[in-house]
């Protein structure tokens, strides 16, 4: 058996500009160490896993290009799957994955929340432990932040611990609603969109038993809604749209109470100017429908047609004139015909 890493599966990882590839190659590097392991049984003084790590440090370097640094990122998100790894170990890969979420490329902030949310999946202590001060450092790019990679970034892990249903974030529902008004009407369409999601998965820590209009969270989001409604700009235009879709799918019986106003305002916006609204609204239609079926079909929008009226008319008429629009148009349609098929009847 080599007591050396291959030098041909290292050149790969380190050249190859195929997502794939680097992750093959690295997988591939992470079996010769745990087979050597398996045999020798030398733990962490592994000569291979010594070998790995000393490059694995290097490669992730500041200072390094941007492919080596996508070959350490690549090493890691493999290495967390080797079950043999002791607690250094684990502490060591925890500590290097924090350390490139911190960074200023898109591309290692992706490939270090992919590593981050596995670790999380996994209840590894060395990250378990420190939630809290990966929350308290999210918020704080969130509030003060200017690079947009760390805005990104923590919305992304934001939204990879409320998933995971982590019991210590519910005490911080109050301060992510009140941190994600800004992305949520954020100049760049990315940041609100991840915003969006964001919102979802915070929604989903709140019990479904107070998912109604008593609870205060879903108050201060539907105020920020109609906030955001009121700039009459894309950016409070489109934040409103989100807001609406989040509320629906995450809300339980709170919007019953809402439902009218959703409705109008996304009739309202269905045929804005800004391609990115107008998007939205369309988007949102069959969200709508999916809601309340019962509701949708009765909605009074102040002409003779209930709201799954105007919107399937709306469509037909988009499908038949706008190349642009016509796959969205027809997406729409089908699911809102799945939805409230007893009324297409």
């Amino acid at each position: 058996m080599s007591e050396h890493l291959r030098p041909d599966i290292l050149g790969r990882l380190r050249t190859s500009r195929d997502a794939e590839e680097r992750a093959r190659a690295a997988q591939q590097l992470c079996s010769q160490v745990t087979d050597s392991e398996a045999i020798e049984r030398h733990g962490e003084q592994n000569p291979l896993y010594v070998e790995l790590n000393t490059r694995l440090v290097k490669l992730l370097n500041p200072a390094s290009d941007i492919l080596d640094r996508l070959a350490g990122t690549a090493i890691l998100l493999a290495l967390v799957d080797v079950d043999s790894l002791e607690d250094k170990q684990k502490f060591r890969i925890t500590q290097q994955t924090k350390t490139q979420l911190a960074g200023s490329e898109m591309a290692i902030s992706n490939e270090a929340v992919a590593i981050y949310k596995k670790l999380i999946e996994k209840r590894w202590a060395s990250v378990m432990s420190s939630v809290e001060t990966e929350v308290n450092r999210c918020l704080e790019w969130l509030g003060s932040e200017r690079n947009e990679v760390r805005r990104m970034t923590a919305l992304r892990v934001i939204e990879v611990l409320c998933s995971n249903h982590l019991v210590p974030l519910h005490s911080y529902l109050t301060k992510f609603f009140a941190t994600l008004s800004n992305p949520l009407r954020d100049q760049r369409s990315e940041i609100r969109v991840a915003a969006a999601r964001t919102l979802g998965a915070c929604m989903g820590l709140i019990p479904m038993s107070e998912r109604n209009v008593r609870n205060p969270g879903l108050n201060f989001l539907y105020e920020e809604l109609q906030r955001n409604f009121q700039m009459a700009s894309v950016e409070g235009y489109h934040g409103a749209l989100l807001v609406s879709q989040e509320l629906l799918q995450h809300g339980g019986m709170y919007m019953q109470s809402h439902f009218g106003q959703v409705c109008d305002m996304a009739l309202k916006l269905k045929e804005y100017r800004d391609p990115i609204v107008h998007k939205a609204a369309i988007a949102l239609l069959p969200v709508l429908a999916r809601y309340s079926p019962q509701e949708f079909t009765r909605v009074n929008t102040g002409s003779s047609e209930s709201m799954m009226g105007r919107a399937c008319n709306y469509l037909i008429t988009l499908s038949r004139t706008s190349d642009r629009d016509r796959a969205a148009a027809f997406l729409a349609l089908g699911n809102i015909a799945q939805f409230c098929s007893t009324e297409y009847r």
